[in-house]
């Protein structure tokens, strides 16, 4: 009887945390190349997510302001800009990277090429 009743209310309560409402917010989100036609908004709508804690901005130029400007909206996710030489700052703890960073293709260019030529495009593991 004991161990019915234990197992009933085990059950109970991972039902009532699959169905929880709240969701976590401990999310490290890295934008790389967020000075960009895209960056830029995208950061935008990444600032408004209620489920990201914080936003790392990463470009070779202009990310300070836009990360100035991002930190004036009063939503929760705490804003940092990084210029070049902060790409491991920026990627240092993240959970999620996107990467909306790239240069125009000439006619007739394939992408894989186009990301191929980006020099500053290197991927970063971290161990710890």
């Amino acid at each position: 009887m004991f161990c019915r009743a234990g197992i009933n209310g085990c059950r109970r309560f991972i039902l009532s945390r699959s169905l929880s409402s709240t969701a976590q917010r401990n999310v490290k989100v890295a934008v790389l190349g967020a000075s960009g036609g895209i960056g830029q908004p995208l950061s935008l709508v990444l600032k408004q997510s209620p489920l990201i804690s914080e936003l790392s901005l990463y470009d070779i130029v202009l990310t300070p302001g836009v990360a100035a400007d991002l930190s004036h909206i009063e939503t929760p996710p705490k804003v940092n800009g990084y210029l070049e030489d902060g790409l491991d700052e920026a990627l240092k703890g993240c959970d999620v990277v996107v990467v909306p960073a790239g240069v125009p293709r000439k006619p007739g260019q394939l992408e894989g090429v186009v990301i191929s030529d980006i020099k500053w495009f290197r991927f970063h593991r971290d161990d710890t």
